[in-house]
């Protein structure tokens, strides 16, 4: 019986497509990896990219919306960068199309990094001998002494290889679809035929990467309470203008899903079960939420009690069997390791 539930002929999960200009060697890699938890990125030398893409919660932060300089308390849920390589838009609002576009943009931003001058940036980087060396190692076009391999968009280029390699492609989901039966428990099996059946969650969290790599609305609100009304964030129609694009955000993958709450694109939901319960509601419009542009496929589901336990198994069962990054000991620049800001 388990046999027949596998996902029949599932073909293996293909490396994630490099650009030309920026093949991911083990030289750029490890460029990227230093450059990733390195505070000497930041405005004020205090946090890096790790600070809120960490290792212990995922490569996300573990807080309901994101924390930038100074404590401020931003718009937004912070994204796990696991498998954004394959993931053709980035930002909930998908503002981005790749993983160096994207590298450049918490750096800048005022409120997340605040590194304003990238000049200045530059100029760190190279006063710096250990990157000098490793910037020669990775574009190796000059000397290690040289410092003109130095340059943002190296730093960019650097940064999304680094990125390009945090994959999950080894889950209990993977194992059972591979052929070990033995895998998924007895709960988890019956969540993934509601997961491909009666859920239809695999409408918009395809597999293999468990998402359809659109934006949509599916209504969620402002907050908890009773009668609460559609979130305030125009989400893609702060890019695109346009007004039928309001709350869309982009379908996160679900790898490693149950390591990365709170969810949804404001943090509003603490847990897996209270993200079944929204979407067995019928997502926001269920809830009596007036939402003009939520998406068709999302509408009541009427699962009982035990099938949403079933599926919230199931998801799990996406969860990483690999070990997460290793925060490196030290970084080039010697800066202190920036810390995860909480709340």
């Amino acid at each position: 019986a388990r046999a027949t539930l596998r996902v029949e002929n599932a073909p293996p999960i293909a490396a994630p497509v490099e650009p030309i200009n920026n093949r991911g060697d083990a030289a750029r890699v490890e460029l990227g990896y230093q450059l990733f938890f390195d505070p000497i990125l930041s405005g004020d030398r205090r946090s890096s990219c790790a600070t809120c893409h960490h290792p212990d919660h995922g490569m996300a932060d573990g807080l309901s919306r994101a924390m930038g300089v100074g404590g401020r308390v931003l718009q937004r849920n912070t994204p796990s960068v696991f498998n954004a390589a394959f993931s053709p838009i980035l930002f909930w609002d998908g503002r981005a199309g790749s993983l160096e576009e994207q590298a450049l943009v918490p750096i800048l931003a005022e409120d997340e990094m605040n590194m304003r001058d990238l000049g200045e940036l530059v100029r760190r980087l190279r006063a710096v001998p250990r990157y000098r060396e490793l910037f020669a190692a990775a574009f190796g076009y000059n000397s290690p002494a040289d410092g003109r391999e130095i340059t943002v968009a190296n730093m960019a280029r650097a940064l999304a290889a680094f990125e390009r390699k945090l994959n999950i492609l080894d889950t209990a989901y993977d194992r059972f679809v591979a052929g070990d039966d033995a895998r998924l428990t007895t709960s988890q099996l019956r969540g993934l035929v509601i997961f491909f059946g009666r859920g239809q969650c695999a409408v918009c969290h395809i597999p293999p990467h468990f998402h359809d790599g659109v934006l949509a609305s599916t209504g969620v609100p402002v907050s908890l309470d009773k009668g609460a009304p559609l979130d305030t964030d125009p989400g893609l129609a702060s890019v695109v203008r346009r007004r039928d694009a309001f709350g869309q955000f982009k379908t996160p993958g679900l790898r490693n899903v149950s390591r990365t709450a709170p969810y949804m694109h404001n943090g509003l939901f603490a847990s897996l079960e209270d993200v079944v319960e929204f979407y067995n509601d019928g997502g926001g419009r269920g809830r009596g939420i007036d939402v003009v542009s939520q998406d068709s496929r999302v509408e009541k589901l009427n699962l009982s009690e035990t099938e949403r336990r079933d599926l919230t198994a199931f998801l799990r069962s996406l969860d990483s069997l690999e070990p997460a990054p290793v925060v490196p000991a030290s970084v080039p620049s010697r800066l202190p390791l920036a810390g995860q800001r909480r709340q």
